[in-house]
């Protein structure tokens, strides 16, 4: 089965090299060699090495690991991409240690370019200095955005629950940085402490940077944003001597009637299936789709089903307001039907039997938001929709598999690398 453009459009959509990709976070285990493949030393001598399988939005990119043993090696978990920065991708390898069976993570960074593409162990920060969560780790180019600086830094933070004071009636809570340099010889590894600004105070940030959930994204100018979809962002200039933590709420709350559809607190429920965010050009761009619980739409409609609402929000990173951008239904957005991909030989899918979920956001273009659909959720198959939501059209399809997703959780992130990859 393959993907099948939505209309004439999509001949342009194609026609010219996307800047950024949909990568899949979990990475396989496979050897693979192409112009993208970088090759490293692992911290117990094996030799590693990392490729991507490239595909343009809204086609899912996959990068394949390969490392003698590491299949044997009963790793807990999938290598992942954790992050990504312009031409960097931090990614975490889990190995067990085949003599005393302990569970460790090697953290490596891969650079896309200039010239041909490079991998870099990240040498261990000493003893207790892992992030709390792998997912919070980050990295950061040097150089202010300079793609010929191949510099960069990598990020871990931690944060200690024992408050200190800095006088008798102020109280302050904080987190450490431990911040990787590449540009540092000798120890690359130093510490910073980050405050929590004012305003974010009465903000439950620890309940961010405590939850599995969350992950960074790159907010430019040496600046990350841990990310949690229910509650908001924290953003921080983690290379200053004096990081600061700033929280930023999103536009609209909760969806009230989560919890009772979920039946548990809403902290226990992913948000992910329902929003998404990105930061491109000082610019934060918010997405939330709201699923219709029933659909009554026909067929010859010739349209998607009466099961989502999608609307998007931006603010400039140092603006006090949210500007509400589109809001698109499902049953206005028309389909010809050359729009359905085959299913099984002259079968074609209908939307109106389908779930949706996993809104995400184009990193160079507002006016296009993806979103999987899968049979039911627990389909191995998904398609991936670009629905462009100021015209209100289905731009393209694109088949990619659901094999490692749950649900309508998606595994895949945004990811720059493939401006720089010649």
């Amino acid at each position: 089965m393959s993907g099948l453009p939505a209309a004439a459009a999509a001949a342009s959509w194609r026609s010219t090299h996307r800047p950024w990709l949909l990568t899949d976070s979990k990475c396989h285990i496979g050897d693979h060699d192409n112009v993208t493949t970088a090759r490293a030393v692992t911290s117990q001598k094996s030799d590693i090495k990392v490729t991507f399988e490239l595909a343009d939005p809204p086609g899912v990119s996959h990068c394949f690991v390969h490392c003698p043993g590491l299949v044997e090696s009963h790793c807990a978990g999938d290598p992942m991409v954790l992050s990504s920065a312009d031409v960097f991708v931090l990614l975490v390898i889990p190995f067990t240690d085949s003599s005393t069976r302990k569970e460790y993570n090697d953290f490596f960074v891969y650079r896309a370019g200039p010239g041909a593409p490079t991998l870099r162990l990240v040498r261990a920060p000493g003893h207790n200095r892992y992030p709390d969560y792998v997912t919070l780790a980050g990295v950061v180019p040097l150089g202010c955005g300079d793609p010929y600086n191949i510099g960069h830094a990598v990020v871990f933070p931690q944060y200690t629950n024992v408050p200190y004071y800095t006088d008798s009636t102020s109280k302050k809570y904080k987190y450490i940085l431990n911040v990787y340099r590449s540009d540092i010889s000798g120890w690359p590894w130093h510490t910073e402490v980050a405050s929590i600004a004012i305003d974010t105070k009465h903000h439950n940030h620890e309940v961010i940077m405590r939850d599995e959930g969350t992950r960074v994204i790159f907010a430019g100018r040496e600046t990350l944003g841990w990310v949690n979809h229910w509650h908001g962002i924290l953003l921080c200039n983690v290379l200053d001597h004096y990081p600061v933590m700033r929280f930023i709420q999103w536009p609209v709350p909760i969806s009230c009637d989560l919890m009772s559809r979920f039946g548990m607190g809403v902290d226990n429920i992913y948000a992910r299936p329902f929003r998404d965010v990105v930061i491109s050009n000082g610019v934060i761009r918010f997405v939330e789709l709201k699923s219709c619980r029933c659909s009554h739409t026909h067929n010859e409609k010739g349209v998607i089903g009466q099961g989502w609402t999608v609307t998007t929000w931006n603010r400039g990173i140092c603006s006090k307001k949210w500007h509400k951008s589109f809001t698109l239904k499902a049953d206005n957005v028309p389909l010809t039907g050359l729009s359905y991909p085959k299913v099984s030989g002259d079968k074609r899918l209908s939307w109106d039997n389908v779930v949706h979920g996993g809104p995400t956001l184009s990193l160079c273009d507002d006016d296009i938001v993806y979103i999987m659909a899968r049979l039911d959720i627990r389909h191995r198959v998904a398609w991936m929709l670009a629905i462009n939501i100021r015209e209100g059209t289905l731009e393209a399809v694109e088949q990619c598999s659901a094999e490692k997703m749950m649900g309508l959780e998606p595994t895949y992130v945004q990811c720059a690398l493939s401006d720089y990859l010649k």
